[in-house]
């Protein structure tokens, strides 16, 4: 054990006091130990000096005034261990130090300002970031007593938004997907990738289109739907596709996929500057969908959670979660409703809490806190939301910020994050039978705290700042032991999160199912390909939303609104009408590539008034014109339908209005 002393005048010891442990650690956390080159001498950082308070039953020499900070080189400072030996440190007017047990030698002498307790405090104000944190005091003196938290059902109201009418007005997939992947964005990564190419050859420059980029994006959702074993099988003749062949050719598909680009490189400041990005490669894209995705209206409920970019790409940012399905890949911060409408995302980088990339105007909880803080920055204050999380993100002082904008939340919690409460500890929750449940209350300056365990298979621990215990419910159980069903009680926050916390799995499960599978070298491609996804699937549950508001029918499957929207993406602009690669000799081949198409056209590409013409074709079949019964020998090279086409009838124009 070290014991420092201070005396009031040098070769004083009767007058000097010992400083306890707490006191130690405060000067050894607020003194700047700058280890000099000799060993010896002062520390070459002299002038960074820090203030450090003096407990007030230390002694130190004060003038009349007492106003004048003083130098520790004017104190005599005494070092004493539990074996005995000592290590003197004199004033600056002494060069050689003094220590006792000459077997050691002495490492340096300390040089460090201190200030007296009536000295300005403002230089320790700004060199607050190097310190710890200080403890809360309020919150580890909560006081807990049982009891139930009952919030009145006219606090708990909510009033259901309405949607504007632009989004009221949206009908087919395309309308939705580009609500949110509208032309300035499109514009933007025609400017970037552009300049890319530039940038890799000056002489060999890669001149793009914005219908390009849309049959490239067409492809992609394609792509996600009809899974071959690599990209290049689209474009062969066993395997190949002919919407997507007779749409781009190979080599430009790979050539718009190895520079597509979506900010530029040379305003990416280097990793070493404190201002560094590691996002900045996607930067553009994840401002812009969050712009779009936080335009609509929240519902009632909302939750948040974590979600996984599978990847193995090499990249700083790549994550290893083991309990996971996917083990490696990027993490993403998601918070959704309950349908799976995320409604903001944030990629985690690791330099999400560092000040420069944090609001001034918003606290520091931590880590896992703050997440939910920058995540609920759109959420309408004073409206009743209610947000759901697990422990990760759960700590009462959070829950208290959200509280005051009138946000309710609960979550799953760690019994470390809820001070002095006394809810059962593991061996107490071994003695509770399933079904029980106890709760305590306490408030944290103006927000209740109810915090309630409650036993099923295993023991759970939940907080909320609107619900308890009761009023509960029962549920059905399945006992080992009676080989039958038995019916326990629930309490209402246990009912609460199971129904509203599953909006990021639902999200999980519509990406997983059919997701875009292209691989790539670089980082950055992986999770652009997965806000693709998000993207699709966020226009999609719209959908459906705005069909509930209209109440019209929306029975149209996820895969079914990813072939209709990569329909009318592929159709952009003129139609490749070349072969693709050497010509076939195989007449089956031929047959199969010539088979007309089950689907029709949308009404993007059926009314765009771009590229159809007339083709005679050797077989007859009916027209697919509404109410004719016709049959004909013309059909639209776009639209792949057969329509008639004689003086009797002009069922093609008409077709195309």
């Amino acid at each position: 054990m070290l014991h420092i002393c201070y005396s009031g005048q040098e070769g004083n010891d009767m007058n000097r006091n010992k400083l306890n442990d707490e006191e130690l650690l405060q000067i050894l956390f607020n003194t700047n130990w700058s280890d000099s080159e000799d060993g010896l001498d002062n520390s070459d950082h002299e002038q960074d000096l820090n203030n450090v308070q003096i407990p007030e039953h230390v002694d130190y020499p004060t003038n009349v005034n007492d106003e004048v900070s003083f130098d520790l080189l004017d104190l005599p400072v005494e070092m004493q261990f539990d074996t005995g030996e000592t290590l003197i440190l004199p004033s600056d007017s002494k060069s050689n130090l003094t220590y006792q047990n000459q077997n050691t030698t002495p490492r340096r002498s300390i040089r460090q300002a201190f200030s007296s307790p009536t000295e300005s405090t403002s230089n320790t104000t700004n060199q607050s970031h190097s310190r710890p944190k200080e403890k809360n005091i309020e919150l580890t003196n909560l006081k807990w007593k049982k009891g139930n938290l009952i919030t009145p059902s006219a606090c708990l109201k909510f009033n259901e938004p309405t949607l504007h009418n632009d989004l009221l007005s949206l009908e087919t997939p395309l309308d939705f997907f580009a609500y949110f992947f509208n032309n300035e964005l499109l514009i933007k990564i025609k400017e970037e990738t552009e300049l890319y190419s530039v940038q890799l050859n000056p002489n060999k420059p890669v001149t793009l289109s914005i219908d390009e980029i849309k049959r490239y994006l067409g492809i992609c959702i394609y792509a996600s739907v009809l899974h071959v074993p690599k990209i290049r099988d689209y474009w062969s003749v066993d395997l190949g596709f002919p919407l997507i062949y007779n749409t781009m050719s190979r080599n430009r598909f790979e050539l718009i996929k190895s520079v597509l680009h979506f900010n530029n490189n040379a305003t990416m400041l280097l990793p070493n500057n404190p201002n560094h990005d590691r996002l900045h490669k996607l930067r553009p894209i994840i401002d812009h969908l969050n712009n779009r995705f936080s335009s609509i209206p929240c519902k009632e409920t909302l939750s948040l959670d974590e979600q996984l970019c599978a990847t193995k790409a090499k990249s700083y940012m790549k994550q290893y979660l083991p309990d996971k399905p996917h083990k490696w890949g990027f993490k993403l911060f998601i918070l959704t409703d309950t349908q799976g409408y995320a409604y903001r995302f944030e990629i985690y980088s690791g330099q999400e809490n560092n000040p420069i990339f944090r609001k001034t105007t918003e606290p520091d909880f931590g880590a896992s806190s703050n997440v939910v803080i920058r995540l609920t920055r759109n959420v309408p204050v004073n409206s009743n939301h209610k947000i759901y999380f697990d422990n990760y993100y759960t700590a009462i002082p959070m829950m208290e910020y959200l509280y005051n904008k009138n946000i309710y939340s609960l979550g799953t919690v760690r019994l470390n994050r809820l001070p002095n409460c006394p809810l059962p500890d593991k061996n107490q929750e071994k003695k509770m039978k399933r079904g029980d449940s106890i709760e305590y209350i306490t408030s944290y300056k103006s927000a209740p705290i109810s915090a309630v365990t409650w036993k099923d298979n295993k023991a759970v621990k939940l907080v909320s700042t609107y619900c308890g215990e009761i009023p509960k419910s029962e549920m059905t159980r399945f006992d080992r032991i009676k080989k039958s069903n038995i019916i326990i009680d629930c309490p209402m926050l246990i009912k609460e999160y199971n129904k509203h916390m599953g909006g990021v799995d639902l999200l999980d499960s519509h990406i997983g199912r059919y997701k875009i599978r292209f691989r790539s070298h670089k980082w950055y491609m992986r999770l652009f390909y997965h806000l693709i996804d998000l993207t699709v699937v966020n226009s999609w549950t719209l959908f459906k939303r705005v069909k509930e508001i209209k109440k019209e029918n929306s029975n149209i499957e996820l895969a079914d609104w990813r072939k209709q929207l990569a329909f009318t993406l592929i159709q952009s602009g003129q139609i490749r009408t070349s072969g693709r690669g050497r010509p076939s000799s195989s007449l089956e081949v031929k047959i199969a590539s010539t088979r007309p198409q089950s689907f029709r056209p949308i009404k993007e590409v059926r009314t765009d008034k771009f590229d159809h013409w007339p083709q005679i074709t050797d077989k007859r079949e009916r027209c697919k014109m509404p109410s004719c019964k016709g049959f004909t020998y013309l059909k639209c090279t776009k639209c792949t339908v057969f329509l008639c086409l004689n003086r009797n009838k002009n069922c093609f124009t008409n077709y195309h209005m």
